[in-house]
C-alpha cells in the first residue's frame, strides 16, 4: 500500500540510517480521539492532508512516501482538523482513516520519496495568521 507519513528530522534520519523504529503508543490513553497505536500513516495526497494534519503531528520536517505491505498496516481513525468547516475562534474536526504499525524500518517499508517541503507550514500560517488579524490572531494561536 503506498502510504505517506510526516515525521521529525530525528525520525527520518534514525530511518534513512537503517534503525528499526518502534512506537507503542496507544493514541486514545494520552488523550486523543483515536483507535491508533504506534506509528501512524496516511494515503491522501501529502498536500491536502498537511491541512488536516498541522498542529496535529509531532512534526512536518519530512514528508516521506512509503510503500508497505497491506499485511504489515492496520486500519484505525482519528479525529483531525476539520479545515473546510473551520472557523475564527473554533475548529472543526473530522474522522478520519489512518493506517498503524508499531515498528517499520528502510527494510520493512520501501521509501519512494522524502521532502521538506513542509517544513516551515505551521510557521508561516501562524505569522499568516497573525499578520491578518494582529492581536486576535496571537489570541486565536494560544488557543490551537
Amino acid at each position: 500500500m503506498i502510504v505517506h507519513r510526516f515525521m521529525s528530522d530525528r525520525e527520518y534520519q534514525s530511518l534513512m540510517a537503517g534503525k528499526t523504529l518502534a512506537n507503542t503508543t496507544k493514541h486514545a490513553e494520552v488523550g486523543r480521539q483515536s483507535t491508533s497505536i504506534g506509528f501512524c500513516f496516511f494515503t491522501e495526497p501529502p498536500e491536502e492532508a498537511v491541512h488536516w494534519l498541522s498542529f496535529a503531528v509531532g512534526s512536518l520536517d519530512w514528508c516521506v512516501t512509503f510503500d508497505i505491505p497491506d499485511h504489515l498496516l492496520h486500519k484505525s481513525k482519528a479525529h483531525y482538523r476539520d479545515p473546510k468547516n473551520d472557523g475564527w475562534g473554533h475548529h472543526s474536526s473530522i474522522w478520519r482513516t489512518e493506517w498503524c504499525l508499531r515498528e517499520y524500518s528502510i527494510s520493512t517499508a520501501r521509501v519512494i520519496k522524502a521532502d521538506n517541503q513542509w517544513a516551515k507550514y505551521e510557521e508561516d500560517l501562524k505569522k499568516r495568521i497573525v499578520n491578518e488579524l494582529g492581536p486576535l490572531g496571537q489570541l486565536l494561536l494560544k488557543m490551537v
